[in-house]
């Protein structure tokens, strides 16, 4: 079978591409750039976006599934649809932070999601839902920087839990999901087992590194001058999802992970131990 995945260029589409290939899974893949999608051994790499429908649908003729995972309009995510649909594949679509994904959401991406997910449920093909909390490796990405130059730990969710997920399990989910039967016309939550604290997490680090790491929340001027050096330019969607995580939206912890696996989903703190280079001081990362 060949599974048609649109948004690899991105670090989780790029992971569910290596899990589908490690099932010997074909798999085609559309690239606004194609220098951007590495290529290989089974991975045809398709030039094209969804502007133009016509062009994507003849890429995706005869794929069994189709994976969509793109940062787009509801305009963009209903042509996905649409292909699918026509092309009579099974749809997986991503629709990250189910609990922010509302009609009234003030972030903008949750309410395309939430648009795009009641005009999915009225066409007639096969699809399932993938909502997962949020990754642990934006810990990575935006907040280790702060940890190795000042061992801070920034909060921005006001003391709240949130039950972060491993993109590692979230791609394994969405490999199984997209050429297993059985999981048509389910949404499935993605969280980590546990919905800990950023100053949990801080003490997380501090055990592991032998040094002193606190958690600091920021709100208003603070928050905002964060967010624009860290999540540029998605600080407006990001402070909306912040303001929801302040009010309990991330704490839910659920079984869906293992579910779908069968295993349990990833620990923070082993996902912490294994990347601990990331957060140690004077370090690069």
């Amino acid at each position: 079978m060949t599974v048609f995945v649109i948004g690899a260029a991105g670090g989780l589409g790029q992971l569910v591409v290596r899990a589908l290939r490690e099932r010997d899974v074909e798999v085609a893949v559309l690239a606004r750039d194609p220098e951007r999608v590495p290529a290989g051994p089974g991975v045809r790499v398709v030039a094209g976006d969804l502007s133009d429908p016509a062009s994507v649908r003849a890429a995706a003729e005869g794929c069994a599934s189709l994976f969509l995972s793109a940062s787009c309009d509801v305009e963009c995510q209903s042509a996905a649809v649409d292909v699918a649909a026509d092309v009579g594949a099974r749809l997986v679509k991503m629709s990250p932070w189910q609990a922010a994904v509302r009609e009234d959401s003030p972030a903008p991406g949750a309410r395309h999601h939430w648009i795009t997910e009641r005009y999915l449920a009225k066409r007639d093909l096969p699809y399932t839902i993938l909502s997962p909390n949020y990754p642990m490796q934006e810990l990575i990405r935006h907040y280790a920087p702060e940890v190795r130059r000042r061992g801070v730990l920034v909060d921005p969710a006001g003391g709240r839990g949130v039950s972060v997920v491993d993109e590692h399990d979230v791609a394994e989910v969405a490999a199984r999901v997209l050429v297993e039967p059985g999981h048509e016309g389910r949404t499935y939550a993605l969280t980590g087992p546990a919905a800990p604290t950023f100053a949990e997490l801080a003490e997380l680090l501090a055990g592991l590194m032998s040094v002193q790491v606190s958690a600091s929340e920021l709100a208003g001027p603070e928050l905002a001058a964060w967010l624009a050096r860290e999540h540029r330019p998605w600080e407006a969607e990001l402070d909306a999802l912040f303001g929801q995580f302040r009010e309990g939206a991330g704490e839910a912890v659920t079984e869906d992970v293992h579910r779908v696996t069968g295993h349990e989903p990833r620990p923070v703190a082993d996902f912490l131990k294994a990347h601990l280079h990331h957060f140690l001081p004077d370090s690069e990362g």
